[in-house]
């Protein structure tokens, strides 16, 4: 009987040395051959660039652009949203937005006019715009790899929203979506790897998203600086310098301040004195309140606008609220530091309604 224990145990000892040997060799094998991690354990970081353009089978004329730099030390993505409709002044040219430019030239030559974009944003962002790894996509591409996510194609068909706030919330939706779907779509990524146009070889780009799963990086979603014109969206070419030294490319752990922070809360609800009951909040919780009113757009998530690099700080007001998405809107010529409007998923109960529900009102 003892010896027959003893055999049995053999065996499972064995059995699960080769498949600890089977899992690490693989492992290690990618590993040593991803180039995305050998750049981040250079560097630090690696930056990254997606293009995602329409076709006439699928949101034709429309192009999003994003930036992304992985900062290993806050285990921290930084995307960038890069707003396609700001114009690009050329000599002698009528200034047209980069996404103008992009559709035009796509007609009679896709390889030319992405390499046009990409000249387009250096111009707008400097040596930022010198990125590691690039993935160019069109939209009929990204729905076969994310397996026609009914979910994200949702998200992707919005196109009217009452302002650019609602559309950045949308965007940053759908940034969470596909980093967090990636790593249960290796298959497909791997089967059709022929479809992306990328610098990033298949074996890093299956083990960058296994590695996402378990890093589970800190998303900073980001917009770019622009200003608003009556004509055309411009870039902010000072917010811009600004933006880029001051939080996309450092480590935002050096920015903690310990400073006050004025605070604007604007009510987004249409529920009743949502925005008092979330400023008395955030006061309780040692947060300088500015102001705080009402406005007549509805949101159905809270959106937290970080507006001068204080994204640890508007982490923990979503954390006080216990609702909102942070978005870095860098502006500073405003006064505030952090807008707060608060949507219809934010909860806060108070003495009011407490009394109200046993008066009967609610």
């Amino acid at each position: 009987m003892f010896q027959t224990i003893k055999k049995i145990i053999k065996i499972v000892v064995a059995i699960e040395c080769v498949f600890i040997i089977l899992v690490l060799i693989p492992s290690i094998y990618v590993y040593k051959n991803d180039i995305i991690a050998k750049n981040i354990k250079g560097k630090g970081n690696a930056s990254f660039s997606v293009l995602i353009y329409g076709t006439d089978k699928m949101f034709p004329e429309r192009f999003d652009a994003y930036t992304a730099l992985y900062d290993k030390s806050t285990n921290m993505f930084k995307i960038l949203s890069v707003n396609t409709e700001a114009v690009v002044f050329k000599k002698k040219e009528k200034a047209r937005s980069l996404k103008t430019r992009f559709n035009e030239n796509a007609k009679k030559d896709l390889d030319n006019a992405l390499k046009v974009f990409y000249l387009d944003l250096h111009e707008i962002l400097g040596t930022t715009a010198d990125f590691d790894f690039y993935i160019n996509i069109n939209f009929e591409t990204l729905d076969i790899m994310m397996r026609h996510n009914r979910k994200l194609k949702s998200m992707l068909s919005q196109d009217n929203f009452e302002n650019k706030d609602l559309e950045s919330l949308n965007r940053l939706e759908m940034m969470e979506q596909v980093l967090h779907l990636m790593p249960h779509r290796m298959l497909n990524i791997y089967k059709n790897y022929k479809l992306l146009d990328t610098n990033i070889p298949k074996l890093s780009l299956l083990s960058s998203a296994v590695r996402l799963k378990f890093l589970k990086p800190a998303i900073m979603f980001c917009e770019l600086p622009v200003k608003y014109t009556k004509m055309r969206v411009e870039p902010d070419k000072q917010n811009i310098e600004e933006f880029l030294d001051k939080i996309y490319c450092v480590n935002i752990s050096s920015q903690i301040s310990t400073r006050d922070l004025l605070i604007d809360v604007k009510n987004a609800s249409k529920k009743l004195r949502m925005a008092e009951k979330a400023t008395w909040l955030l006061r309780k919780n040692k947060f300088d309140v500015l102001d705080w009113g009402t406005l007549p757009v509805s949101y159905d998530k809270t959106l937290i606008k970080d507006c001068k690099g204080n994204f640890e700080q508007s982490l923990r007001i979503a954390e006080v609220l216990k609702a909102g998405k942070v978005i870095v809107s860098y502006n500073n010529k405003i006064y505030s530091d952090i807008s707060v409007f608060v949507g219809k998923d934010c909860m806060i109960y108070d003495n009011l309604d407490k009394k109200g529900e046993r008066n009967g009102k609610n």
